[in-house]
Parts: C-alpha cells; structure tokens; sequence
C-alpha cells in the first residue's frame, strides 16, 4: 500500500517546510506599515513624509542583506537565526516597552530614535531570511528555490494574521491606536516563539526526500491557504477567537500533513509489523560544506574588477531600473492603500487589503507553478518574457485609478499586486541571468539598492502631494482628483517607463540566446 507522501522519511521534510512558511508568515513584518498607518501616525505624531521615511528606512535594512548572506558561510544555521531574532526584539521591542509605559516614564522616541528602531527591524528579516534559506538548500537540494519562494508567499498573510490576532485578544471594536503596542509585541515575540521550535528540527538528521513527489501537494495546500485566507476567512460568521484558531490552523496545514504521515505509517507497521528505520544520511554540521560550495558556485569571478564592469554594462541598467518602476512602485502603492482609501471616501480598507493580500500570494504561486512545470524545458529569454508580459498591464493599472469607480480599485489593485508578487519571484530566480553575470554579495546589495532609494522617490512623491494640498486648504485632504489626481498619472508614466524597459532588456537578451 503506497502512499502519495512517501513514509517516515518525509515526515521531517513535510515539517520543515511547514516550519520555514509558518516563520515567513511570521516574519512578513513589513506589514505594519500598511495595517497599521493611521495607528502609527497617530501614536508619533510625524507627517506623512516622515512616515514615508520609516519605511525607506526599513527597507534600506535590505542593503545589509549581503552581511547576513557572508556571515552564513562563517557562522552556524542556529546563529543566524538568533542573531535575526535579537535584531527583531530590539526593534520592535523598544517601541513596544516605549508605548506601553508611556505615561508612566514619560519618555518619548526622538524622531531619529525611531528611524534607527525601524532599521534594525527591518535587517532582522535579512537575517532569518537567509536563515530560512539555509535550510531550504539543506533539506531540499534539488528544488530550494522554489520551496524558498513558495514559502516566501506565505510572508503576504502576515497583515491577516497579526490583526486576527488583536481582534481576539481585544475586539475588532478595541481595535485602535491603544492597540498599537500589541503589534509591536506580536512581531517580536511570535517570529523567536516559530524560529527556536524550527531550528531544533533543522538540527535532526534526515533522509534524501523525493521533492518532485511532494511539490504538487506543497502547491495545493499553499493555494487553498491562499483561498481560505483572503475569500472565505473575511466572510466567516465566527467569532474573533475561532477565527484566530481557525486561520493558524490553515497556514500550519503541512505540519497536520505531517502528522498523517506519521499516523499512516504507525498504521502500517501495527498492521504488517513494518519496522521501516529511516537511513542516516547528513548531519547539521555534514551539510555546511555543501552549502558552501553552492555558495562558491553562486558567487566565482565577484572581483572588484568584475564590479565594476558590471556597472558600466547597459543590461544591468536597464534591469535596475525595470526592477524600480516595476516591483519596487507596485510595493509603495500596496503600501498606501490605507492613504487611498481615505482619499477615494472609501470605508471598506480592510477588504481592499484582503484583494492586495489575495493577488500578491497569488502572483508569487503562480510564477512558482510556471517555474516548476517549466524547468526541464528550454526557452530562449524566459525570464525576460515573463517579465516584460506580467508588466504590459500594469501602466494601465495605475491608469484606471484616477477613476470615483470602486470597481476601478479593485481592479487596479487585483494587477498591481499580482504583477508585483509575480515579477519579484521570477527576478529573485533569475537575476544573475538579468545581469550576465554570477550575483555577489556586492552585486546583491546594488540590485537590492532600487528598492529603498525608489519607495523614497516614489512615496515621497505622494506623501508630500497629501500633506501640501491638506495644509493648503487647512483641513484633510480629500478626494483623488484634488489630491492624487497626478500622483496616480506620475505613477502611471513611471510604470509605462518601466514596461518599456522590461521590452528593451527582453529584445537584448533575446539577441544574445540567438547568437
């Protein structure tokens, strides 16, 4: 009697995997800026502006990502992981220690105090990133990238989750500025509480698993995760409390896969008196040398000079920038849709978060089956095409938006998102292919640069927008033809720009394969 999952070999894979997204789900911190931004402006007190600043700066913990990818090759798994964590807990933990005896210390958070706390909470994700990827390559040799970026997915329900869980502790009718200090807790606590359970199974040896078997199961669950996450779960008549129960109970699906796993292979040995011993394999320790020459691989010809060359090559260039005025637009209007709702008159935000939510996952998923299903096959510029498709509609997305029609929202929003979470997944697979050359630590932090210097440029255009028209007229600013009329046209050009270059960069590489 076989069984679709294998037997007791996959039962530690099948928990890992179930560990390594219920962390990226837990890590996705980068939610609060979104879910919580009338809360986090009201509780500082700081401008527009400045709140657009705390996200740079949070992102700008992305130019450190090469620090923690170095320190991987020197350091153990375990110590990545708790050096992420501890980042965490600072950053966040201050501001939570901060708010909450507020009126008993009477101390405030300098301005420059919270840029530096948001920084150092968004480098922690840096560290268990790299953490959830050494253990991706360690138990999935054959497909890492792929689980690393389904996995990754998971990191979209991270808004989802944290406010269930307010609600539950204090009534979706508490929820309110007071609250604000439970987010701060959340994200401290629960990333340590999933990172210290998942690195003691990472130190358990294991066995080789058949990942081509388990993959198409890993792709339904993320997808009816996905579907009762984002559709059924904003609809659901329960309570606040059983919808926190219920919604964790979804996103741990793999660990209840495993315990069927386990289930029927007890059955099998009380039944047949199979004593199946799983086969030692590699340990922990025994698999650093292989990560390390994955690295090597990755990363030979990274000199100076190769630097340096790069910077001067047209492709690079184009890619950069194509990276900005795609991806990196479609992350500042995710995280501004709290600022068009109110500008739009719209009261239903929490929906539209729900639609951003849906088609970021869905964007990811999707480029994840096409990679998979695709991957022994050879097609000339493939990455570029995809790229260049996915961002075609994209312009007209930003377009729409300068439209009273709700319906225009939600379409907007529904393509934006999807190119978004599609385009970073291909391009996170694929940017050594992009740049014509192995990606570095030096070469990955310039890549990643577009992003924190282009939510500056991009965010500051419609922060400043927001605050000088309500300043203007003394009152809030209302209305998007008043307010962000050419904000969304602005947007719309850049993301036009973008769409052209991704079509330049595609006819070069196409040229290239042909030669």
């Amino acid at each position: 009697m076989d069984s679709p999952f294998g037997y007791r070999q996959y039962i530690l894979p099948w928990l890992i995997l179930g560990g390594i997204a219920l962390l990226q789900a837990m890590n996705g911190t980068r939610f609060i800026y979104a879910a919580c931004f009338k809360l986090i402006h009201k509780y500082y007190g700081i401008s527009r502006v400045q709140l657009n600043n705390l996200i740079v700066a949070s992102e700008s913990a992305r130019l450190l990502e090469s620090i923690s990818s170095f320190a991987s090759e020197h350091l153990p798994a375990w110590m990545i992981l708790i050096i992420g964590l501890i980042f965490g807990s600072i950053g966040y933990g201050v501001q939570f220690l901060c708010i909450i005896y507020h009126d008993e210390f009477a101390f405030n958070l300098s301005y420059q105090q919270i840029l530096l706390l948001n920084f150092i909470a968004g480098n922690s994700i840096c560290w268990i990133n790299t953490y959830c990827e050494l253990v991706a390559i360690r138990k999935f040799k054959h497909s890492h990238e792929n689980i690393m970026a389904l996995a990754s997915s998971y990191s979209g329900f991270s808004g989802k989750i944290y406010t269930c869980f307010v609600e539950g502790l204090k009534g979706k009718k508490l929820l309110g500025s007071s609250n604000t200090s439970i987010f701060f807790l959340l994200c401290c606590v629960a990333p340590a509480m999933i990172g210290l359970v998942l690195a003691m199974l990472n130190c358990v040896e294991v066995t080789e698993c058949e990942e081509a078997k388990m993959f198409p199961f890993m792709l339904v669950i993320a997808i009816a995760t996905g579907v009762y996450a984002t559709i059924i779960e904003p609809y659901t008549q329960l309570s606040p409390k059983l919808r926190v129960v219920s919604l964790v109970l979804v996103v741990m699906l793999p660990f209840v896969v495993a315990l069927l796993v386990t289930a029927n292979q007890l059955i099998l040995e009380i039944l047949w008196g199979m004593k199946v011993m799983p086969e030692r394999d590699r340990s922990c320790q025994g698999l650093k040398d292989t990560i390390k020459d994955d690295k090597r691989k990755k990363e030979s010809n990274t000199e100076d000079g190769d630097t340096k060359n790069l910077l001067k090559t047209v492709d690079f260039w184009l890619f950069y920038l194509m990276n900005m005025c795609g991806t990196t637009l479609g992350m500042v209007y995710l995280s501004n849709l709290d600022i068009i709702c109110d500008l739009k008159g719209y009261h239903e935000a929490s929906f539209l978060m729900a639609t951003s939510s849906f088609s970021l996952f869905f964007g990811k998923i999707f480029s994840v089956i096409f990679s998979w299903y695709t991957r022994e096959k050879s097609f000339k510029s493939k990455a570029a095409t995809s790229v260049m498709l996915i961002m075609m509609p994209m312009p007209l997305a930003f377009f729409l938006l300068i439209g009273n029609s709700n319906a225009c929202l939600y379409i907007s929003t529904g393509i934006i998102g999807t190119g978004t979470g599609a385009i970073n997944v291909i391009i996170a697979a694929s940017t050594s292919e992009f740049i014509g050359s192995p990606v570095s630590f030096v070469h990955q932090t310039i890549v990643g640069s577009n992003v924190p210097i282009g939510i500056l440029l991009f965010g500051y255009l419609a922060a400043h927008s927001y605050q000088r028209e309500g300043e203007h007229d003394r009152k809030i600013c209302m209305g998007v033809l008043k307010c962000h009329q050419l904000i969304f046209t602005v947007w719309g050009s850049i993301s036009f720009i973008g769409t052209m270059l991704s079509f330049v960069l595609y006819l070069r590489m196409r040229r290239k394969h042909s030669q």
